[in-house]
């Protein structure tokens, strides 16, 4: 079982404001999860997996309505094994 957590941005890469977040498994950064002000209406949270070690796709990225919304989310996507995400 993952252990994700939140921690800003600004302290991993030197940029990012209070709405900027990596996603961290353990200690390893997996993720970013940020307000995107050009969302779409409803679902200003966007979320991203950059883990290197898992393959480029196009469902490691997506919109939430709130940031804890974001967090679920990107859990569930992380959570999915590898195999299933590639038939979805």
């Amino acid at each position: 079982m993952a252990n994700l957590a939140l921690s800003p941005t600004m302290k991993y890469f030197g940029f990012g404001d209070n709405d900027d977040y990596v996603v961290l498994d353990g200690g390893r950064v997996i993720g970013r999860l940020f307000l995107h002000p050009q969302g779409p209406d409803g679902a200003p949270w966007f979320w991203t997996i950059i883990a290197p070690d898992i393959p480029p796709s196009i469902d490691k990225h997506g919109y939430s309505a709130t940031r804890e919304q974001a967090m679920a989310d990107f859990k569930v996507r992380w959570m999915t094994p590898p195999s299933v995400k590639a038939k979805a």
